[in-house]
């Protein structure tokens, strides 16, 4: 279970981290981090940095099955 929780936090945290990429190139638009100091590059990097920690934190706790557990 505590597995599953992870994951779901690292694939939420990787989708908001994407989308404020996105957001930021093609529209200039900071989005949350607007209040963030350091203008575009800073805004830029936590955007990037953060979908990098959800795409670990997402692969490192991916749910497997259970091994002893026969279909």
């Amino acid at each position: 279970m505590r597995q599953a929780v992870w994951l779901v936090f690292g694939l939420i945290l990787l989708a908001l981290g994407a989308q404020g990429v996105i957001r930021l190139v093609v529209n200039q638009d900071a989005g949350a981090l607007r209040w963030l100091p350091g203008g575009y590059f800073v805004q830029l990097g936590a955007y990037v940095a953060a979908a990098l920690i959800g795409l670990r934190v997402a692969k490192h706790n991916r749910v497997r099955p259970d091994p002893h557990k026969h279909p």
